[in-house]
C-alpha cells in the first residue's frame, strides 16, 4: 500500500510541474512582425515628393564676434621753437619713438601774445629774478635763451588776446611792475610741432620732456 500510495504522490507531483511548465520557466517572447501589403505600396512622382511638407531647418545663430578694444590715442601740437631748438627736440621725441610733423610757421600763421619781463644784463640776474616770481606762487615760468631775447622772462604765449591780458593784470597785482604783453613776432624758422595718435605710455614720456623746453607750449588738440 505504501507503494502504491508514493506512487500517486510522485504522479500528481509530476503532473503539477507539467501544467504549471510555462510560469516555472518561462519561454523568450516571440516577435511578431507585421505583414507587408504589397498592393499597398505605392512610387511617389516628383511633383508629389515637391508638394509633401518640408521639414523646418532651425536657422544658423549667428556666433558674435568677440569685441576688439580700440587703442586710446591722444594728439598733441607743441610750440612754437625755434629753428635751433627744433632738431633738438626732433631727435628726442625720435628717441621715444615719436614722429612729429613739423610745420613750419610765417607772417601769416596765427596771432600770437606773450606776456613777458624784457631781457636781464646777465643770467645770474634773470634766474635770481625767476626765484623771487617763484616765490609769489608764479609757477608758469622759464628765462628765455634764444639769441634775440636772451635771459628775458616769458610767462606764455596765448592765441586769444583776453587770456594774454588777464594773466598780465594778475602778474601786475603780484607786484611785478616791469611785465609786458606783446604780439609775439615770429622769425625765419620758427615751428610747431604736430605730435599725432600718441599712446598712454608715449604721453607721459612727452610730458617728462616738456619741462626741458620751456619756451613750448603744449596743448592737446582733436585728433585728425
Amino acid at each position: 500500500m505504501k507503494t502504491i500510495a508514493w506512487l500517486f504522490l510522485f504522479l500528481n507531483i509530476g503532473l503539477l510541474f507539467y501544467f504549471n511548465l510555462d510560469r516555472i520557466l518561462p519561454r523568450a517572447p516571440t516577435i511578431q512582425f507585421a505583414e507587408l501589403s504589397p498592393e499597398r505600396i505605392s512610387l511617389l512622382s516628383e511633383a508629389q515628393i515637391r508638394e509633401l511638407p518640408k521639414i523646418a531647418k532651425p536657422a544658423p545663430q549667428a556666433v558674435a564676434s568677440p569685441a576688439v578694444a580700440t587703442p586710446v590715442t591722444a594728439c598733441f601740437e607743441w610750440g612754437t621753437f625755434s629753428l635751433a631748438s627744433v632738431n633738438k627736440v626732433k631727435d628726442a621725441l625720435e628717441k621715444l619713438s615719436i614722429n612729429p610733423v613739423i610745420n613750419e610757421l610765417n607772417a601769416q600763421s596765427k596771432k600770437r601774445f606773450w606776456v613777458f619781463v624784457p631781457p636781464f644784463k646777465s643770467a645770474e640776474i634773470a634766474q635770481k629774478q625767476a626765484a623771487e616770481f617763484h616765490a609769489l606762487g608764479i609757477k608758469d615760468l622759464f628765462v628765455v635763451q634764444t639769441p634775440q631775447w636772451k635771459n628775458a622772462i616769458s610767462f606764455g604765449l596765448f592765441e586769444d588776446e583776453t587770456l594774454a591780458q588777464s594773466l598780465l593784470s594778475t602778474l601786475k597785482a603780484k607786484g611785478i611792475k616791469n611785465v609786458q604783453k606783446s604780439l609775439w613776432k615770429q622769425e625765419k624758422g620758427d615751428a610747431s610741432l604736430a605730435l599725432n595718435q600718441l599712446s598712454p605710455s608715449q604721453v607721459a614720456s612727452l610730458k617728462n620732456l616738456e619741462s626741458d623746453f620751456p619756451e613750448a607750449n603744449l596743448k592737446k588738440v582733436a585728433c585728425q
